[in-house]
């Protein structure tokens, strides 16, 4: 009987079960459904389905011998369930089982980024045989978030709705720029922060943590609101920004903000005109405002975009994620003019926890007081820190 019940089970991992959260509640819009045969054809031949440009056809073809034997045996009518980390998460009913050429779905995926890091785990979850069927599924965090932000277009009556998809590992001054420039121009902001199934250099909590700070002391909270955007590999290759923006949109949002620099963009200019990939798109109604890259400037003494400012790049301090998520690695305070000072303590207080031995010490020998001397943790005593970084010597 035990083996029988396996027989109608197929093991599907987070990733795929958030990809068909997305569906399931039109975040994939067209694709509402999972494609049959006929349909992943015409998406891999055209780019298009019912009219509108999609980079790859939307499939379940979950990899493992168990799950092969399981399609190859599956009939017509039958119910299979789905099993996440040794949980039912879902089941579906099948209607077709067809094969599925891994080289092509991998190339639809990637959308000719095959140089990208995941590239090699993206061909070892893919299995030949895909199914085709209606599903349903046990949780749905989705619809939560889908009803808070429909909540809140409707409190503000919001018109003009912009979209920002951000993994701010970590968050810098130049998030805080295009976030407050997009403020000037939206009713309402939403950030979709960025959810990885992988190992994250700064872990999905923390970084929440950090955007929740900011929003808090120093905008309009009302108008910014953040959904976690789970990173899947839909969004893997060059098809990331597109299907980005069709999220985006089925979210409700008629803009979508685009840094020039994305990898994932393909920018060029033609007649002093910036074009990407969404020039050759059709049927998507989001506007994509591609942003340009920000640095700061020693001689103009703040943040400028590459375009405008008149000095060379030798003038230039470049918000490099990499190189500051290398500071706190270390442990180090990077410049308050790089990472808000309040940010990197959090970070700091969080990734090093317990770190000082004898803190109620440092308090009292290098730190000022105006009387009782109170420690008062590690994340204030970062704060602390970074001012005595900041003091000048009268002489």
């Amino acid at each position: 009987m035990g083996f029988q019940g396996k027989n109608k089970q197929l093991y599907i991992d987070k990733e795929a079960i958030s990809v068909l959260n997305l569906a399931q509640e039109g975040l994939l819009y067209p694709a509402k459904k999972l494609m049959n045969e006929v349909e992943m054809n015409e998406v891999n031949q055209n780019g298009m389905y019912k009219g509108q440009s999609y980079p790859c056809p939307f499939l379940l073809s979950p990899s493992g011998k168990r799950n092969k034997e399981v399609l190859q045996n599956a009939k017509k009518g039958e119910t299979l369930e789905f099993i996440t980390d040794g949980k039912k998460s879902g089941s579906i009913i099948v209607d077709s089982v067809f094969k599925v050429d891994k080289q092509e779905r991998i190339k639809k995926i990637m959308g000719g980024d095959f140089a990208s890091k995941r590239i090699k785990e993206i061909e070892n979850r893919i299995g030949e045989l895909c199914i085709n069927g209606s599903y349903v599924l046990e949780e749905n965090e989705i619809i939560t978030h889908k009803n808070r932000l429909a909540k809140k277009i409707s409190t503000l009556n919001a018109k003009n709705i912009t979209g920002i998809v951000m993994s701010v590992s970590p968050l810098h001054r130049i998030h805080e720029k295009i976030i407050r420039d997009a403020l000037e121009y939206s009713d309402l902001l939403v950030i979709f922060l960025l959810k990885s199934h992988n190992n994250d250099s700064i872990e999905y909590s923390l970084r929440l943590k950090c955007v929740e700070f900011m929003i808090d002391n120093y905008l309009l909270k009302e108008r910014v609101l953040i959904i976690p955007h789970d990173d899947t590999y839909l969004y893997a290759g060059q098809n990331r920004m597109i299907m980005n923006a069709i999220v985006a949109q089925n979210f409700g949002c008629n803009r979508l903000l685009v840094g020039e620099n994305n990898k994932g963009l393909s920018v060029y200019y033609l007649d002093n005109e910036v074009h990407s990939i969404f020039d050759s798109l059709s049927g998507l109604n989001i506007r994509v405002k591609i942003l340009p890259e920000y640095v700061y400037c020693d001689v103009c003494k703040t943040l400028v975009s590459i375009h405008t400012c008149p000095h060379g790049h030798h003038h230039h301090i470049n918000y490099n994620a990499e190189s500051f998520i290398e500071f706190f690695r270390l442990g180090l305070l990077p410049p308050a003019m790089l990472v808000r000072k309040q940010i990197s303590a959090i970070l700091l207080s969080s990734l090093f926890p317990h770190r000082f031995r004898n803190l109620d010490r440092l308090y009292y020998d290098i730190l000022p007081s105006h009387g009782i001397i109170q420690n008062s943790g590690e994340e204030e005593f970062y704060l602390k820190l970074m001012q005595l970084y900041q003091t000048t010597s009268l002489n």
